[in-house]
């Protein structure tokens, strides 16, 4: 769906909606919310709409989701040039964060952007006349499955959070309080759960990295294991396995296949972030991934501006892998070779040295690599054409495997353990031990992919992401920042919306 970035500047000139930086809910106020009643005339229009909805996506895991997903966790470091390189991000890393942290501010925003976008397609795409039925019932699918995915990202990250699902204009957009998060939660499991009526199965090749019915499953298998219904995630994962021919998905032979541009929105990809090359000068919010160049081996000029070197692997992620011996290079896991790189790992000429600035153990991200080399992947001006995935099938197992158990659900991550080209789990380990062995899967399996942050919040244990925290030595971490600041620039503007305990 790399169309998607093209029809942006159509759909966003005829909505007439709000430029990034402004408040998450303003309407730009020279053009009242009505305008847009001449804009959703055509099925044309409707799609270049939907088309919208998802382009906060790109400005979200640009520019946010990793900081929060892996910065912030066990898993990475910032890394980096030191100094004042990333302050922003190093305010996530060293848990010294305020209400003013611009990093926070973009996935309020941008996810709100896109909440009102999918407000705007749910109201009007029914009141478009002429318009193929087909159509009409996936665009509304989407319409539903992407403010779910929106609110998904607000409710786990700050909690109670404002939720409106009409179209609203800008002084009602100043008055919005904070819903309980249990209100958010049940609003993004009835919307995705009408997605799934609403959604094909599959795409042919013009219109594949759509929201698909197994996406919507898939990901409300994600929710209800992040609220703690079991029975309801094995469900639903179950759902999406059981009918896999029927979407299409399986498990991509080698790890590193979920990685290449030859395989983005495959068989293993339930739903992932579309990018393309080209669109204008670097930018969170142009068409292209900016990911490539920020995790970089910094200053080896083995990616395009030469590489940032940030999300640097901690010793403590990299030592999770199973190895025959204490070295690195002894790692028998096959996913690693993807994941991170390490000393001694080579790229044509290239060999990357035992340290750098920002990683004195001379480790940095890998997966979503892209050489300089390939000028049909990265344009030279940091906008890699590498998708990121969301979601992919892997999760789904492992969705099953945890939430079955492991009388049901050791079957599932003995899978994604044997394309890793590891044995199969024990079969006399507690439920303790069981659990902590999937959450290890999850860990290796989705590395860098933005998961573990919430991993460690949704665990059963209230303590168990500050102990973790702590003992990977990020020790100003407290209870408060199980959620996030609400920026200040969007109370300023928003008398009722309170702020989260200790900020």
């Amino acid at each position: 769906m790399k169309h998607i970035s093209r029809l942006l500047i159509i759909a966003l000139c005829c909505i007439s909606l709000t430029q990034c930086k402004k408040s998450l809910l303003d309407i730009d106020p020279t053009i009242p919310i009505s305008s847009v009643d001449n804009y959703y005339k055509t099925e044309a229009e409707a799609i270049a709409a939907v088309n919208a909805t998802y382009t906060p996506l790109s400005a979200i895991y640009n520019g946010a989701a990793w900081h929060l997903g892996d910065i912030m966790s066990d898993d990475a470091d910032l890394g980096g040039g030191g100094g004042g390189d990333g302050a922003e991000t190093a305010e996530l890393d060293n848990f010294t964060l305020t209400s003013f942290n611009p990093i926070i501010n973009i996935m309020w925003a941008q996810c709100y952007f896109g909440i009102l976008r999918a407000n705007l397609v749910i109201d009007r795409v029914p009141q478009v006349a002429v318009m193929n039925n087909t159509i009409r019932r996936r665009s509304l699918g989407e319409g539903y499955f992407l403010r779910a995915l929106y609110y998904f990202h607000l409710v786990r990250l700050f909690g109670d959070v404002p939720l409106y699902t009409n179209v609203i204009t800008a002084e009602e957009s100043a008055t919005i309080a904070r819903a309980p998060k249990a209100d958010v939660y049940a609003q993004i499991i009835e919307d995705l759960k009408t997605a799934d009526t609403l959604l094909p199965n599959t795409y042919s090749a013009d219109d594949k990295g759509r929201a698909t019915a197994g996406a919507a499953k898939g990901l409300l298998a994600s929710v209800y294991l992040t609220i703690g219904d079991m029975n309801n995630a094995a469900q639903k994962a179950k759902e999406v396995i059981d009918n896999r021919a029927l979407y299409g998905y399986d498990l991509w032979q080698d790890y590193a296949d979920n990685f290449k541009l030859d395989n983005e929105n495959g068989k293993e990809s339930l739903f992932e972030v579309q990018y393309r090359s080209g669109g204008g000068t670097f930018s969170i919010y142009s068409a292209g991934s900016c990911i490539n160049t920020f995790y970089g081996p910094r200053a080896q000029n083995v990616v395009r501006e030469s590489g940032y070197g940030f999300t640097v692997p901690t010793k403590d992620f990299v030592d999770q892998y199973e190895k025959t011996g204490t070295a690195y290079n002894t790692i028998i896991d096959r996913r690693r070779d993807r994941t991170i790189w390490i000393p001694g790992d080579t790229y044509g000429t290239y060999t990357q040295p035992a340290q750098l600035v920002g990683s004195p153990l001379g480790f940095n991200t890998k997966k979503y690599f892209i050489p300089i080399d390939n000028t049909t992947g990265d344009d030279g001006q940091w906008r890699s054409a590498l998708n990121i995935p969301i979601m992919r099938y892997a999760e789904v197992l492992l969705i099953y495997a945890e939430a079955s158990g492991p009388a049901l659900g050791k079957p599932y991550i003995d899978q994604v353990r044997d394309r890793a080209g590891l044995d199969p789990l024990p079969g006399n380990l507690s439920a303790t031990q069981y659990q902590e062995a999937v959450y290890k899967e999850r860990r290796l399996e989705l590395g860098f992919e933005m998961h573990r942050w919430y991993d460690l919040l949704r665990h059963p244990d209230p303590n168990y992401f500050i102990n973790v925290m702590r003992a990977a030595g990020k020790t100003n971490i407290q209870a408060k920042h199980r959620y996030m600041p609400i920026p200040q620039a969007e109370r300023d503007k928003n008398a009722n919306l309170t702020q989260n305990e200790g900020y």
